[in-house]
């Protein structure tokens, strides 16, 4: 039986690793001024992909967010926090 593991989830990831610009638009469709920043590395256990995001916008906060995988269901697992102190997490 295929069972799935954190391993190969994790591998799917690895597209996203580098650095990205992007452009961010409010809930109303507005663009916002500037662009956005975000860089994904591996932390150094190699289990966990640390994403870090800013944008040009005082308003915006910056954030980090720490990106698992559950090795039982491959389901990816996600841990936001950013410097208003917001946390999340999300599956």
């Amino acid at each position: 039986m295929d069972q799935p593991t954190a391993e190969r989830a994790l591998r799917e990831l690895e597209p996203l690793v580098g650095r990205w610009t992007f452009v961010a638009t409010g809930a109303d469709g507005t663009r916002w001024p500037g662009e956005g920043r975000v860089t994904f590395e591996w932390h150094d256990s190699g289990a966990h992909l640390i994403q870090r995001t800013s944008v040009d916008l005082p308003e915006a906060p910056d954030g980090v967010s720490v990106i698992g995988c559950d090795g039982a269901t491959g389901s990816y697992v996600q841990v936001y926090a950013d410097e208003r102190g917001s946390a999340a997490s999300t599956r």
